[in-house]
Formats: C-alpha cells, structure tokens, sequence
C-alpha cells in the first residue's frame, strides 16, 4: 500500500502527465492500485521503432519518491526483453542512483533515451535494426491481440488499433505485414504477457485464453506434412489474424 506522501506525490504527477506529457509518452496509474503504471512510448522518427507502439510498466514501491521502481517493457520491441526487470540508472537495480527529484516524465524520457541507444545492459537484447523495424510494424497489432493488460488500460487506443489496422487491409496495404506474421507468432511463443505477474483475475483469464489458443495451434502445427510443419503455423496465423481484423 502506498504511503501518504507516496499517494500525493504520484496523484501530482498523474496530473502533470495529463497535462504535459513528455513527447511520444503518455502514461497513467492503475485505477486500483497508484503504484502500478502503465506507459505506452510511440516510436520516434528516423529511428528502427518509428510508428511503433510500445506498452510497458512501472512498479513503484511503498515509499516513493524515496526509492526507484521497477521498469519493464510489455510489448516485443527488439530492444529490451519482454516483461523483464530492467537495468536502468533510474530503476530499482540502481537505489544507489536514484534522485527522489525525478518523476515519471523523468523515467520514462530516461527509457526512450536508452532505448534508441546502443548501450547495453540487463534485461537488454542485441538485434539488428530490420528486426527492430519489423517488431515496430507489428506492436499495434501485437497489443491489439496479444496484450490482455494493455487492452484493459487502454481500451481507446485498443480501437485506434484496430481502425488502423482495418484501414490497412481495407486499402491493400497489408502485405507487408502478412509477411511479418511470423514475428508476432515468435513474441506470443515467448509468452511476452507473464501471467503470473498479472494481478487483475479477469486480465489474467483473458491472457491465458490467449496463450491456450496459441499452443493449440502450436500443437496442430507439428503434425507432419511432407516434411513442412511450418505450413500449419503459417495457415494458422494468417486464420487467426483475418479473424481479428474483420
């Protein structure tokens, strides 16, 4: 439970993020709980994750702003391992680091910073820049789908999602992401939404019902078919994703 000063210091800040995010940033705090936030970072232009979108949290403890909270990044990115404790100055590995004048716009211009550098740290992974560009393509699609925590925080940006995403078939532009297909199966496979870390009862549910659906057709895919397995996963997925979409 969070202290007093804790509750008044994140309800400030809340209120300072609506009113002036940071550029590609919003955030905002469970409504249950202040010190679990969820962020969503659009990806800058001119770098591998423009027009990406990027949901993750941040954990604060009991007494904030007197100690860091814990950074992980939710949505597949190439950049940072999913739903993994990250090594940050500004994160909870680091208290020794940690200034209690920071804030949440602090942190998470700290996160975009780091993320579209090449620095290296833990919780961190090594990709090439195609990689990246491809992840970026299929994150609005991927929280859409994927994401049971981001669909309940962001509901709105949920259908701004899918708009996005009817408009592309709508308009033909979606080969390039049919070819992408394969990525976003590979992030679900990695179980990027780690159920037992989701508190909420029905978003856990929800996520789990994902991944059931995920290993059955998983294990429809290893049938034999001439030596090509993979055609099930491919057949799969296109199925799944023209479900979705219509």
């Amino acid at each position: 439970m969070a202290t007093r000063q804790a509750q008044k210091r994140l309800t400030k800040e809340y209120k300072s993020m609506v009113e002036n995010p940071p550029p590609f940033i919003i955030a905002q705090p469970n409504e249950d709980n202040i010190l679990e936030w969820h962020y969503v970072i659009t990806g800058p232009p001119d770098t591998p994750y423009e027009g990406g979108q990027y949901h993750g949290t941040l954990v604060f403890p009991s007494d904030y702003p007197f100690k860091p909270p814990a950074i992980r990044m939710v949505t597949p990115s190439g950049r940072f391992k999913e739903d993994t404790r990250l090594c940050l100055s500004m994160s909870d590995y680091h208290p020794d680091t940690w200034n209690p004048s920071w804030s949440v716009s602090t942190i998470l211009t700290g996160l975009l910073s780091f993320m579209t550098s090449d620095e290296s740290t833990t919780g961190a992974i090594t990709t090439t820049s195609d990689h990246k560009k491809k992840m970026a393509r299929v994150s609005k699609e991927y929280n859409a789908f994927r994401n049971a925590r981001f669909k309940a925080v962001f509901p709105e940006l949920v259908k701004e999602n899918i708009a996005y995403l009817n408009e592309l078939k709508r308009s033909g532009e979606t080969k390039e992401e049919d070819v992408d297909k394969d990525v976003l199966e590979e992030a679900a496979k990695e179980e990027a939404v780690n159920i037992s870390d989701i508190t909420d009862p029905e978003d856990r549910i929800r996520a789990q019902k994902e991944l059931e659906k995920l290993k059955e057709r998983q294990s429809g895919a290893v049938k034999p078919n001439n030596g090509r397995p993979w055609l099930y996963v491919f057949f799969a997925a296109t199925l799944f994703m023209f479900w979705a979409l219509s």
